[in-house]
């Protein structure tokens, strides 16, 4: 998930790479053997759950069934949401003779699955004995309600992904309506928060290794903020770009030099090629140290985010205006949403600004002092989708999904990009030998191999 970043990132313009520099991803030039990893590494992983469901069963402690349950249902989440159509019955059971080629399945059908699988882990984990717990557990430290609160917090993401598609109302207004039997995230100590505590397993963006200037950055890579994400948090002085942005190094060393030259944030546009990098060089007088990379505080982070409170939020927020039956209101679950956001950025022990950026009390209340910041009758579900697409930076995958979805925010492709926006992963040239893949397309796609603009179902 947090690699996604780096691929997925930038399709949906969170980052963008220095023109020329990543003519595959940056500017759409993708075949199978681009996906190879994205797909292959899934698949291991279900194995594993796989054993987990088998050893839970056999050693009657279904506590570990229902966790293997909502771990599957997370992780092909995630790949149907890039690939579309994928095997789930079958998933991760080459293993076992006669299965080395997993059936598959269309995507309306997995999330299908998916839902009825989260509930039966909800109702498992529901029923289990007072004083239960799961050993060993990374994730929720073997509470048994929390991980009810992710099951169905995951099926809201789920239900609302395909909401162009089917009529979820019932299904979304049952779950936010009855906390009793369907808990959701209640805070930020809620959400799925992997928190790594090791040396070697780190956070994909973080430096083992800080640079000598003291920037706590790399400012000599090829990555670089976009300038969708810098307008868009600039236009409303949003404090989350001091934490996702660092200044431009330009500016940086000019401050180091006279600490009255102010910092500036510039943002570079996704998809030049080389020669327009340059032409734009040019024509700018800036160079590509005058544009903003990863912030200091997320390549100190350590924790990585499968899902957010503020997402369940704006996901409620979005349900109350679409009408769907759940109960409150829509401006206050955005507010509730946006504060929730802001506050994962909290200072770190007696860390300074300098040291751990953080946003301060004082920021956050500027911020809601802006009447532009609130909740607006003209364009909501614009604004929640920007929310959802903010809160998500450096998770691929759910920003890219949520653009999918809802079209926001509005992304500006290179001028001589080598096809549009890519809305789908293609198979791996690997997985694109398989027969019963071979054979699906076939029967469900005329006979013609999806490319990476091939709409996946859930698009309106």
């Amino acid at each position: 998930m947090t690699a996604s970043g780096s691929r997925a990132g930038q399709y949906v313009q969170q980052l963008a790479w220095l023109g020329g520099t990543s003519e595959e991803d940056g500017r759409y030039n993708l075949t199978g053997a681009s996906y190879r990893e994205e797909w292959n590494g899934a698949m291991r992983l279900i194995k594993d759950v796989n054993q987990l469901k088998d050893i839970g069963t056999k050693t009657n402690l279904p506590q570990y069934v229902a966790v293997g349950t909502i771990l599957k249902v997370y992780i092909l989440s995630l790949v149907t949401d890039a690939y579309g159509d994928i095997p789930y019955d079958e998933a991760g059971m080459g293993n076992i003779s006669g299965m080395e080629f997993a059936r598959f399945q269309s995507q309306q059908e997995v999330y299908g699955l998916m839902l009825k699988d989260l509930e039966a882990a909800n109702q498992q984990l529901k029923s289990l004995p007072a004083g239960v717990t799961i050993n060993r557990d990374i994730l929720f430290s073997g509470n048994t309600l929390r991980w009810r609160k992710f099951a169905n917090s995951l099926a809201l993401r789920i239900l609302m992904r395909q909401s162009a598609k089917v009529n979820v109302n019932e299904a979304v207004s049952r779950i936010f309506n009855d906390p009793a039997d369907h808990p959701v995230f209640e805070n930020n100590n809620d959400q799925a928060t992997l928190t790594y505590n090791n040396n070697t397993d780190l956070y994909y963006w973080f430096i083992q290794n800080p640079p000598a200037d003291g920037s706590g950055v790399d400012f000599n890579g090829n990555a670089r903020v976009s300038d969708v994400l810098v307008n868009l948090l600039s236009s409303k002085n949003d404090p989350r770009l001091g934490i996702f942005a660092a200044p431009t190094k330009n500016a940086y060393n000019a401050r180091l030099k006279d600490p009255s030259k102010p910092l500036t944030y510039r943002g570079q546009r996704a998809g030049l090629s080389n020669a327009e990098q340059l032409a734009d060089y040019a024509s700018t007088g800036l160079n590509k140290d005058d544009y903003s990379v990863i912030g200091k505080r997320i390549r100190k982070e350590n924790r990585a985010f499968l899902m957010s409170y503020t997402e369940l939020l704006l996901l409620k927020a979005e349900a109350i205006q679409r009408n769907m039956g759940v109960n409150g209101t829509a401006g206050a679950a955005y507010e509730s949403a946006i504060r929730a956001s802001m506050e994962k950025w909290s200072a770190v022990g007696t860390a300074s600004q300098a040291e751990t950026p953080f946003i301060s009390t004082e920021q956050l209340n500027a911020y809601f002092a802006q009447p532009s910041v609130a909740l607006s009758a003209t364009n909501p579900i614009q604004q929640i989708a920007e929310q959802l697409w903010i809160d998500a930076y450096l998770n691929g995958f759910e920003a890219w999904a949520g653009w999918k979805r809802l079209g926001y925010p509005q992304l500006r492709p290179g001028p001589s990009v080598l096809s549009a926006i890519p809305v789908r992963y293609v198979y791996s040239d690997n997985e694109q030998n398989n027969p019963k893949l071979l054979e699906w397309i076939q029967q469900n796609m005329d006979g013609k191999m999806p490319t990476h603009n091939t709409n996946v179902w859930f698009q309106p």
